[in-house]
C-alpha cells in the first residue's frame, strides 16, 4: 500500500474533494485523504495524504498557514465571496493607514463567528444546508489564532493582503469582520494558501502532470510529511515499551512540542507520541507494514 503526502496546487473553481479524487487511479486506489478543506473559490496548496497518512490529517491541520486575500469593497453577500447574492451595498473605500490600523485588531486570539455557508455541522448537517433553505440556527463562535496581517498592495477597490493563522479561521468571515468595523462592505474575492504545516507552494505539484510512472516520485515520506512536529529518536527497547502502551520519562523531550514524531535507530518513522514535559505515550503509531 502506497502511504505518504503529496502537495497539490488547488485550482480555483473546484471543491478539494473532488480535486483529491483525481489521485485515486494513480495510487492502487489506496486510501486518499486532505488536510485543511480549500473554498471550490480558493487556490493553493492542498495536503493530499495516501495510505496510513491518513490516519495523521490532523497533525497536519493543527499547524499554520498562510494566505493571499483579494478584500474587494463596495458590497458584501450571504455567502461571503463573489458566488453568493448581494445582502448590501456600501460606497466606502477606507484609506490604507486606517485599514492598516484595522488590521492590528485581529492579531492574537480572537472570537469568531463561522460563515453562514459553510461546513461546519449543526444536528450533524452542515450549516451551507440550512443557510439555502433561509433557517436561522445558533451562531457558531469559535476562538481562532491570527499571528500576523499584512497589507501587501492596493487597486482601486480591492486591497491585497496576507493572513499567518492556525486551525480553522475562516478568511470570509475576517473580511466580514474588518469591513465592519470600518463600516464599509466588501467580500472575498480571491484566495490562495500558500503555506500550510512548514510545506509551500513552491513544492506544490499540477495534479494534471503527474501519472501513474512518476507520482511515487513525487510522495513524502510519512515522517518528512508531518515536518511541523518535533523529533525523537529511540533504541529498541524503549520502542517496545512505547509499543506496549508504557509511559516514558524522556529527558530529551521536556522542552519539545505537546507531539512528537518517533523514530527508530535507522531513522523509521514510527508514528506520533503526546509529550507531557517529557513524560512521552503513544498517541498514534503506524501499522507495521507501511
Amino acid at each position: 500500500m502506497i502511504s505518504g503526502l503529496i502537495v497539490l496546487n488547488k485550482p480555483s473553481g473546484i471543491s478539494s474533494g473532488e480535486f483529491i479524487r483525481k489521485l485515486k487511479p494513480l495510487i492502487d486506489n489506496s486510501k486518499v485523504g486532505h488536510s485543511g478543506t480549500l473554498d471550490p473559490l480558493a487556490s493553493g496548496i492542498i495536503l493530499a495524504c495516501i495510505g496510513q497518512m491518513t490516519r495523521f490529517t490532523n497533525y497536519l491541520a493543527n499547524e499554520k498557514k498562510v494566505y493571499i486575500a483579494d478584500m474587494k469593497f463596495g458590497f458584501s453577500t450571504d455567502t461571503g465571496d463573489l458566488d453568493g447574492k448581494i445582502i448590501e451595498r456600501i460606497n466606502k473605500i477606507p484609506s490604507k493607514s486606517d485599514f492598516k490600523k484595522i488590521l492590528k485588531e485581529f492579531i492574537g486570539r480572537t472570537d469568531q463567528e463561522a460563515p453562514k455557508f459553510s461546513s461546519l455541522k449543526h444536528k450533524g448537517k452542515p450549516l451551507y444546508y440550512y443557510a439555502r433553505l433561509n433557517k436561522k440556527v445558533p451562531k457558531k463562535i469559535r476562538p481562532v489564532d491570527i499571528s500576523k496581517l499584512e497589507l501587501l498592495s492596493v487597486s482601486d477597490d480591492t486591497f491585497k493582503f496576507s493572513v499567518e493563522c492556525g486551525k480553522g479561521t475562516y478568511i470570509r468571515s475576517l473580511v466580514r469582520d474588518i469591513a465592519k468595523n470600518l463600516n464599509c462592505a466588501a467580500v472575498l474575492s480571491k484566495l490562495q494558501r500558500t503555506v500550510s504545516a512548514n510545506h509551500s507552494l513552491e513544492d506544490a505539484h499540477e495534479i494534471e502532470n503527474l501519472n501513474d510512472k512518476n507520482i511515487k516520485k513525487k510522495i513524502i515520506d510519512m515522517g518528512d510529511a508531518l515536518r511541523c512536529i518535533d523529533k525523537i529518536q529511540c533504541l529498541p527497547e524503549i520502542i517496545d515499551r512505547i509499543k506496549k502502551g508504557q509511559k516514558i520519562f524522556m529527558k530529551e523531550a521536556e522542552l519539545k512540542s505537546k507531539y512528537l514524531r518517533l523514530f527508530d535507530e535507522n531513522n523509521e518513522f514510527l508514528g506520533i507520541l503526546e509529550n507531557s514535559n517529557g513524560l512521552v505515550s503513544p498517541k498514534r503509531l503506524i501499522s507495521i507494514e507501511i
